[in-house]
């Protein structure tokens, strides 16, 4: 977008609602862009949610396609977390493609897909793909132009997004090694977030919605006016304040909600659940809350 000279039109996440996509603030967002003389030309979705973990219901994600309609929006959907659910009974993955196509809807839909979520990349090797429905034939053939001038990925990618769209299937040699891999990977993350959360919900001036999806909690803290003076006198954002206190204090390192954006006088950081050892670590982080707290007050 910098490259093209574009704008960026943020929208917010509805956090009393387990952290789903609003469709008032994005209209709201859109009715602004247009009163700034800005053209919105796309609209984009990372479901399940990075930094927040939440996923979309089909019902929301049928009035995101109308909005989509109804302004001229290309959506593009980051699915990448689509593997990484932990309810997957009550809380299903769908495509945004399914949902497209169920509507028949013209919309035009970018679907972006990757090796280094779920299971297969683990947030280290990289590899990955896009597929574009209701995109024009002239359209397509400029992305293999634009495609073609550059270098193909390294090998280890492409034998990463075969493995990925190509799974072991039931009777092969691999299936049953591959399934309990997966299945405890899956298990082992689902067991951290539950308990991450848990824990983080009964520290003081803490609230966390329960993640149902992607590797992350989003919680939210409440700073008291010390704390946030001591920030202003560091130089520093208050979340960002928090989150270098942790890392300096427990070796822990988060992310400042003030980097993805967030509600005015609202704090926040984003928290992995990748790592084992989920006990010792949060034992540290609360540890270091409650000495925050006496140091600083409640909010």
């Amino acid at each position: 977008m910098a490259q093209f000279s574009g704008n960026a039109i943020p929208y917010y996440l509805d956090e009393s609602s387990a952290w789903s996509t609003s469709v008032e603030s994005i209209e709201e967002a859109i009715r602004k862009a247009k009163e700034d003389g800005i053209d919105p030309r796309g609209l984009v979705i990372i479901n399940p949610g990075n930094p927040t973990g939440a996923l979309l219901d089909e019902a929301t994600q049928e009035k995101l396609v109308k909005i989509s309609e109804k302004h001229s929006l290309i959506l593009l959907a980051d699915e990448v977390y689509q593997d990484n659910l932990h309810r997957r009974q009550t809380h299903p993955f769908t495509s945004f493609k399914k949902v497209v196509s169920k509507a028949q809807s013209p919309v035009p839909l970018i679907s972006f897909h990757s090796i280094s979520k779920g299971v297969v990349g683990e947030c280290g090797r990289r590899g990955g793909y896009f597929e574009c429905t209701n995109i024009s034939e002239e359209v397509i053939a400029f992305i293999y132009k634009m495609v073609s001038v550059g270098l193909c990925p390294p090998v280890s990618g492409q034998v990463g997004v075969d493995c990925l769209v190509r799974p072991p299937k039931p009777g092969q040699e691999s299936y049953e090694l591959w399934k309990k891999e997966t299945d405890g990977l899956h298990a082992a993350l689902a067991s951290r977030t539950q308990t991450m959360a848990a824990r983080l919900n009964r520290l003081p001036g803490v609230s966390c919605v329960d993640s149902p999806g992607a590797l992350y909690l989003f919680p939210q803290i409440k700073l008291s006016p010390k704390a946030v003076e001591a920030a202003k006198a560091a130089g520093k954002v208050p979340d960002a304040f928090y989150a270098l206190s942790l890392l300096d204090n427990t070796g822990i390192c988060v992310v400042p909600g003030s980097g993805f954006g967030q509600k005015k006088g609202e704090w926040h950081y984003r928290l992995t659940c990748l790592c084992p050892g989920v006990d010792e670590y949060v034992n540290k982080l609360e540890k270091f809350h409650l000495e925050w707290v006496e140091k600083y007050g409640e909010a």
